[in-house]
């Protein structure tokens, strides 16, 4: 697995080309340390954009795929973690039979003001799960069990050593 931190992959000063390194075999594991601010999003998007399009990942499933991990970043920074401290995103995809596993996961560091355990986040799935959506004016919130979990083959919820949250998904693609 290798272990980056955001600053060292800037896309526009020649990160395509240690992407380009990086994923040169069927699989990979990058795990990048990122400061929990919004301004991390815009590098993160374009990342995983770029790591997708090395993996011929379809345009339609490179957008959802940035949208997904958009959304982990954004709760992890918004509930999870206090402003200025480290999270992370692991990628892990591996191509399979004419398949790409992709993997991807963001931890938070649960000292946020409105940090969950994956008990919590497992609690306010089942109650999600029984609301009907239409009835809402606002999605404020939902992304999480309206979008994400819809997209995805898999939504899991695990606890850290450290007390943070990390949550992972799982798309098989074709």
């Amino acid at each position: 697995m290798k272990q980056l931190d955001l600053d060292t992959i800037s896309l526009n000063s020649g990160g395509e080309d240690l992407l380009s390194t990086l994923l040169q075999d069927d699989e990979i594991h990058i795990c990048i340390s990122y400061i929990s601010a919004f301004t991390s999003a815009k590098l993160l998007r374009e990342f995983v954009d770029e790591v997708c399009k090395i993996y011929s990942i379809s345009p339609k499933w490179r957008t959802r795929l940035v949208l997904i991990i958009d959304e982990l970043n954004n709760n992890a920074i918004e509930y999870g973690s206090k402003q200025g401290e480290n999270n992370l995103l692991e990628l892990h995809l591996q191509k399979d039979v004419g398949k790409t596993v992709f993997i991807a996961s963001v931890t938070d560091t649960g000292h946020g003001d409105h940090a969950k355990t994956s008990q919590q986040m497992e609690e306010i799935r089942e109650a999600n799960e029984k609301e009907d959506f239409s009835k809402h004016s606002s999605i404020r919130g939902r992304g999480l069990f309206l979008i994400i979990s819809r997209l995805v083959d898999s939504l899991k919820f695990y606890n850290t050593d450290s007390w943070g949250l990390k949550v992972e998904i799982q798309k098989k693609l074709q």
